[in-house]
């Protein structure tokens, strides 16, 4: 009984040990990540007829540096007219975007003129969290500012080969993630910075334990080894039959959804669908400019073509001119802008 007394006692101290760790770790961590609200202009149909409106979004973000530079997920606000951040102490500030991937779901935006006191969290290697560690994520899920959720990391999703457009990591973890959460980071039990929450999958529309994290070194490639840029325009990819349909001539082609102020899409002059019509169970627009050639090459919809696409965009010198061609009306039209020089956020 004695023995069985004292596993008792050990036990139940370990936990209380592990709970005053987290605790102290979150108290460490937490000032770093901030709450993102966005806003942005989108195009509906109603019953008075067709009509743009602001709309809100919400999210959340961790500062990696003192300069004032922000991870958080490429679907909260690559396609903002606006963003503001919300620092732990209740301070807010307007925030640039700077650079996202709307594949791997990074991005990175920068608060604008970030006070000198700013608490950061360096990005860690996430090659060394293993499967089966305890993790835990901080965010806004519905609202809830500075919400600490705890589970484990659950696997390792990677997609690579020549069928997917790039080689992509994501970190499974069944630490609660719900809406709000996206953007916000997920720390390895040291509080180290592993990854950048994502999405979930559901059935039921809320959290099952099947939540996702872009991998920090994921973003860390895409973000800051790479060099910024931010096209800031979404887009439909366009096939051969639908190409032939809205009378393209190209085999492929991106037809321009949205397209955020101050984005290089904007810069650009891309002209964004006006025109809301049901196909299956989405809402497309149409109307607005196809996307067919970048830096003179075709737009192709393949590994190769996205590897030749960011190859021209690379080559690209700060303060250098970018060009693209898209069909306007039935015509050819060919634009360009200049790509803003933001090296001196990296140095």
């Amino acid at each position: 009984m004695k023995h069985l007394a004292l596993l008792f006692i050990t036990f139940v101290m370990s936990g209380c040990t592990a709970a005053a760790d987290l605790s102290t770790i979150f108290k460490r961590v937490d000032p770093a990540v901030v709450v993102i609200q966005t806003k942005e202009s989108v195009t509906l149909e109603s019953k008075q007829g067709v009509k743009k409106i602001n709309t809100g979004g919400l999210g959340s973000g961790i500062i990696i540096d003192k300069s004032g530079l922000v991870m958080t997920a490429a679907h909260v606000v690559e396609n903002a007219d606006q963003v503001k951040i919300s620092l732990a102490d209740g301070r807010e500030f307007s925030a640039t975007i700077i650079s996202a991937s709307t594949m791997a779901d990074v991005a990175l935006i920068q608060i604008n003129e970030p006070p000198d006191d700013l608490v950061f969290v360096k990005p860690w290697d996430s090659d060394q969290v293993k499967t089966g560690e305890q993790v835990f994520v901080i965010g806004s899920p519905y609202g809830l500012e500075h919400t600490l959720t705890v589970g484990y990391l659950s696997g390792r999703r990677i997609t690579d080969g020549e069928e997917s457009l790039m080689d992509l990591e994501f970190l499974q973890t069944d630490a609660a993630v719900n809406q709000g959460n996206s953007g916000g980071p997920l720390f390895n039990k040291e509080g180290r910075l592993i990854g950048i929450v994502s999405h979930i999958r559901t059935q039921s529309g809320g959290n099952e334990g099947l939540g996702f994290a872009a991998s920090i070194n994921m973003a860390k490639s895409l973000m800051l080894d790479e060099g910024p840029f931010w096209f800031g325009a979404q887009f439909i990819a366009l096939t051969e039959k639908l190409t032939q349909a809205l009378n393209i001539p190209y085999k492929e082609g991106l037809l321009v959804q949205r397209v955020a102020k101050g984005s290089i899409g904007d810069a650009l002059g891309l002209r964004e669908g006006t025109l809301p019509v049901k196909i299956k169970d989405n809402t497309v627009l149409l109307g607005g400019d196809v996307l067919v050639e970048i830096g003179g090459d075709t737009i192709y919809i393949n590994r190769a073509g996205r590897n030749r696409l960011f190859d021209y965009i690379h080559s690209i010198p700060p303060g250098g001119e970018m060009t693209v061609t898209v069909m306007r009306g039935g015509k050819k039209v060919v634009l360009s802008a200049t790509i803003p020089d933001r090296r001196d956020l990296f140095n």
